[in-house]
């Protein structure tokens, strides 16, 4: 029988996503492996953890159980139910029960990883660690953090395989999470280490794939794409770019922390960055159109809001002008192509910059990276006619 106080559901992966539904019972009160009420029917599932749900005041709390066995899932809502009493006559009788504090939730430990993340602006990290926290905690059963497994990291792999993420993805995933659990005190050899993957050539975009883009957009996303294409901006940066950084007759950019809106440069180092004449004109045309704002990119009737939407900003108009691949696992869930992102624009920038004529040392400088090696990571080798136009120029004997 279903105890009022805390109850046994099942969290499951559906079509729809992630959902949580009771679990179903037999007439004889035992619990039905692996079967949930959906609609007022029971439905098996496959994919899912036991979770009990509990209140502290009216919030509802979620505990995910270490293993999809039903009845240890029983007796752990059995134990929490006994805890939940003992606490209540403890009150009532002026008592207080002293309940060890030794063990750390790991749910607590990625909330506090997330935090630091913040304090640190590292704001994309924090959303990676978001999504990858909630996907293991979900697939692990891992309660506390003393109960992460090398087998714990193993079901999070394969619960990414079956979902059909690229072994990138799936390295990526790992180091974040990798991260979170060091940070959490989880020993290192705990960790297996990170799946393997083929190593591909950095993208970048094309010409004609620019060119068509430019031509569907709107004066505020041509803005938007050529920051990122011919000044190789970060998506904070575009962000948190005030006119005050920018020196029109100098042709001139500069990159810098905003303390006061909590926006500081990665590697903590200012760069200035010239200004193309082509984007100096876009520039000072729709200076003309904003003489108030103080944010380039801001949004609101003030345009004081930094808009914190440009990535998807710039995914919408790929698909309104044509341009989803229709192939990647973003175009078939979303309708909103992977291939489409400011970082690449920052990679083409790298890349153009280079094949100019621009020397690697002035091109690192300009990205605002700290070594060479991290430059080199953004450049895509020359190919094709390029390439046998050079090599044919060469005096070999």
């Amino acid at each position: 029988m279903a105890n009022r106080k805390v109850t046994l559901v099942a969290h499951i992966k559906t079509a729809q996503g992630w959902r949580r539904y009771p679990v179903a019972w037999g007439k004889n009160g035992r619990i039905k492996p692996g079967t949930v009420i959906v609609g007022g029917k029971e439905q098996k599932f496959t994919e899912g953890v036991y979770q009990l749900r509990t209140y502290k005041g009216s919030r509802m709390v979620y505990k995910s159980l270490p293993n999809d066995n039903a009845q240890d899932a029983v007796n752990a809502r059995d134990r929490e139910s006994a805890l939940l009493a003992a606490r209540e006559h403890a009150t009532e009788a002026g008592a207080k029960i002293v309940e060890p504090e030794s063990r750390k939730y790991l749910r607590r430990a990625i909330e506090l990883y997330k935090q630091d993340r913040e304090n640190r602006n590292a704001l994309e990290a924090k959303e990676q660690a978001a999504l990858v926290g909630d996907e293991f905690l979900t697939v692990s059963g891992v309660t506390f953090v003393d109960e992460v497994t090398v087998d714990s990291v193993y079901r999070f792999h394969k619960a990414l395989r079956q979902r059909g993420c690229a072994s990138r993805t799936l390295a990526n995933k790992h180091a974040r999470l990798k991260s979170i659990l060091l940070y959490a005190g989880v020993d290192k050899s705990v960790i297996p280490p990170a799946p393997k993957y083929e190593k591909t050539l950095p993208t970048i975009y094309e010409v004609k794939s620019v060119g068509a883009l430019h031509e569907k957009a709107d004066e505020y996303m041509r803005l938007v794409i050529d920051l990122g294409l011919m000044c190789g901006l970060r998506e904070q940066e575009m962000q948190f770019l005030e006119w005050g950084d920018i020196d029109l007759a100098g042709r001139v950019l500069r990159v810098q922390g905003k303390p006061q809106r909590g926006f500081l440069v990665k590697d903590s180092e200012q760069r200035d960055v010239t200004i193309p004449t082509e984007l100096l004109k876009e520039l000072k045309a729709y200076r003309k159109k904003h003489p108030k704002a103080r944010l380039v990119l801001g949004t609101g009737k003030d345009g004081e809001t930094p808009n914190g939407h440009l990535l998807r900003n710039l995914k919408q108009l790929a698909r309104r002008a044509g341009l989803n691949c229709g192939e990647c696992e973003g175009c078939k869930e979303l309708n909103e192509c992977r291939q489409w992102t400011l970082h690449r624009l920052r990679r083409t920038f790298a890349t153009n910059s280079l094949r100019g004529g621009v020397d690697l040392r002035t091109v690192q400088h300009l990205m605002g990276h700290a070594d060479l090696a991290s430059t080199l990571r953004y450049l895509r080798p020359a190919s094709g006619d390029e390439v046998q136009d050079r090599m044919n120029a060469i005096q070999w004997r």
